[in-house]
């Protein structure tokens, strides 16, 4: 039988070679979080350089901030999301909206009754 090393998480069946949903999942966000980042940045006229400035990290993290770069460091992307103005309500809301428009949503089980993937594998 072909089974997964202990500890590995289940998978959707849908993500690419060695990569799990929460990687994934925490990809998309960062690239998402990205797209707004940069279309607020545009909106308000500033270049990346002078974002940067404003926010006081350097020219290199708004571009791999914008870039979705999912290591970029979460306190310094929220403060740059602050000085643009953006919330992190407005933040998670523009991410919710965009999940509820894919088809890749996960269904996630409402109750400890049902396991999607099998019986609990006891590591939590």
């Amino acid at each position: 039988m072909n089974t997964p090393p202990k500890g590995t998480p289940p998978s959707g069946g849908n993500e690419a070679p060695g990569e799990t949903g929460v990687p994934r999942q925490a990809a998309e966000f960062a690239a998402a979080f990205g797209r707004l980042i940069q279309a607020e940045r545009k909106r308000q006229g500033l270049r990346q350089d002078e974002l940067a400035m404003v926010s006081g990290t350097g020219k290199r993290f708004i571009v791999d901030l914008e870039a979705g770069k999912s290591t970029c460091q979460l306190g310094r992307s929220l403060h740059v999301a602050n000085v643009l103005g953006l919330r992190i309500e407005d933040v998670l809301r523009d991410a919710q909206a965009r999940r509820a428009n894919t088809s890749e949503t996960p269904d996630i089980p409402e109750s400890d009754e049902e396991e999607p993937h099998g019986p609990p594998s006891g590591l939590l």
